[in-house]
Order: C-alpha cells, then sequence, then structure tokens
C-alpha cells in the first residue's frame, strides 16, 4: 500500500469524524425533533436522545483524533468502528421489535452494518504492507 492510500483513509476517516461530529451537535441542540418524521416525545425521551447524541459527537472527536495518526490509534479505531457496528445492530433490534423506521434510518442500518467491517479491512491492509519505519514499523501492534 502505498503513501496515497494511507492519505485516502485518513481523509475518510476526517470526513466521518466531521459528519460525525456534526450531526451530534445538531442532535444535541435540535433534538429529536431533528428526525425525519418525528412526533413531539416525552421529556424523558428528549433526555435519552440528547444524552446519546452527545456520545455521537465524542465519537467524532474520537475518530478526529484518530485521524491525525491512525498507527497509533488502532484500538480507537477498532472500538469506534464496533460502536458503529453495534450501533446498528440495535438499530436493527429496532426494526424487528418495532417495525421499520423512516427509509434514511432503514438506511442507516445497512451503513452501520457494512462500512465498520470495511473499515477494518482496508485499515489492517494498509498497515499491514507499511514500509519499514512507518506506520506498523512506529510501534504499532495490529
Amino acid at each position: 500500500m502505498d503513501m496515497s492510500s494511507r492519505r485516502v483513509l485518513r481523509g475518510v476517516l476526517v470526513l466521518l469524524a466531521l459528519f460525525v461530529l456534526v450531526t451530534g451537535l445538531l442532535e444535541i441542540v435540535v433534538g429529536p425533533s431533528l428526525l425525519p418524521g418525528t412526533p413531539r416525545v416525552s421529556t424523558t425521551v428528549d433526555s435519552n436522545y440528547r444524552f446519546f447524541a452527545g456520545i455521537w459527537c465524542a465519537l467524532g472527536v474520537v475518530l478526529l483524533a484518530v485521524a491525525r495518526r491512525p498507527a497509533e490509534h488502532a484500538t480507537a479505531f477498532r472500538m469506534a468502528f464496533g460502536a458503529v457496528f453495534l450501533g446498528g445492530v440495535a438499530r436493527g433490534v429496532s426494526y424487528l421489535d418495532v417495525g421499520a423506521p423512516h427509509p434514511l434510518h432503514t438506511a442507516f442500518i445497512g451503513v452501520e452494518l457494512l462500512l465498520p467491517p470495511l473499515m477494518l479491512l482496508w485499515y489492517a491492509r494498509v498497515h499491514r504492507t507499511a514500509p519499514a519505519g512507518t506506520l506498523r514499523g512506529e510501534g504499532e501492534r495490529l
């Protein structure tokens, strides 16, 4: 894998991090009414929604940190994408339990279940083929 592949991976991480960070901030500020087709919710649901929006926002910060030096943050990389995958599983449970959400959120299930494994494979490929003295050669263990 050449240096441009590592740069592309970092660029994709930055874009994903910014998406997560911005959507998390919007969800904190606007609340559940940001969701398409959402009726008014109870104060408890609103509070819980904004709490998890804060965690989503924090995940964006983690991804930004990982994007700066992915080779040094393999564990954080895996945990972040593992969390997104688990979120997709949780949406799938909701789908089976209470029915299909808005089509946008149905699409998110696919993204959240497919993107993490693809990112993990890409990360492993970039690091496995890194030349000595870079990425893996700087002390990173996969």
